[in-house]
């Protein structure tokens, strides 16, 4: 049997919804301890430890005089401060375009452990300037009643659909190596050559349960892969 959600892992789950859904937005002040004590009928070391959970994962700071300020709302800052792909390549003035290209649930194929019994499997392309440079396939544990038509549109983030279903992300497993490609990926990916870079990526929650298996295939030579952090 799991343990019972500790109390303030709640209020710290709940005041992150919050932030992620934009109700707090970045640069602004969340309420303060006396206010949030109120509002979740809780003691004020509760709250005291909810808010350093969510100073400890990168969304919130406290500051003297003044309160506890957001500083991100991404929906998993996993204890880094690393500045995502996409990210970095629209600052450097590249066009990036994503797109669904499938969903569907998987019940062979996989041979893993995940959190839920029910495994949805994501197709996504991404396109960067209008070329096609990276293929993912995302393997996403979700709970049994989860609505997989809002997985839609180019606009479609991934980690913000997990954190919508409640989906908390502990550690991450990242792995690169060169593979050589096979042919349906070469077509997608309108390779002319015959390796690629495959990313393999497992994510996993607090009770160290898989929620998410990413498979990506880049074309290095339209795109090298590129990681910026702050320090």
């Amino acid at each position: 049997m799991k343990n019972k959600k500790i109390l303030y892992q709640e209020v710290s789950d709940s005041i992150k919804k919050d932030i992620i859904e934009g109700r707090y937005e970045v640069n602004s002040y969340v309420p303060t301890e006396i206010e949030l004590e109120k509002m979740y009928d809780v003691s004020k070391i509760t709250v005291r430890k909810a808010i350093q959970i969510l100073c400890n994962e990168g969304y919130l700071i406290k500051q003297s005089g003044k309160g506890t300020r957001v500083i991100s709302n991404r929906p998993f800052n996993i204890l880094s401060k690393a500045s995502s792909f996409t990210t970095i390549l629209e600052k450097k003035g590249k066009a990036v375009t994503k797109k669904v290209m499938s969903v569907k649930e998987v019940s062979e194929g996989i041979d893993m452990l995940f959190k839920h019994e029910r495994v949805i499997e994501i197709i996504r392309l991404f396109e960067i300037n209008n070329e096609a440079a990276i293929y993912f396939k995302h393997y996403i544990s979700v709970p049994r009643q989860t609505d997989l038509s809002i997985i839609q549109g180019d606009n479609f983030s991934l980690y913000s659909f997990m954190a919508s279903i409640g989906t908390q992300i502990s550690y991450i497993d990242d792995q690169f190596i060169a593979i050589e490609a096979e042919n349906d990926i070469k077509n997608i990916l309108q390779l002319n050559k015959n390796f690629l870079l495959q990313r393999s990526r497992k994510s996993h929650d607090n009770n160290n349960e898989l929620v998410e298996y990413t498979i990506g295939f880049y074309d290095s030579e339209k795109q090298a892969y590129v990681i910026d952090y702050e320090v």
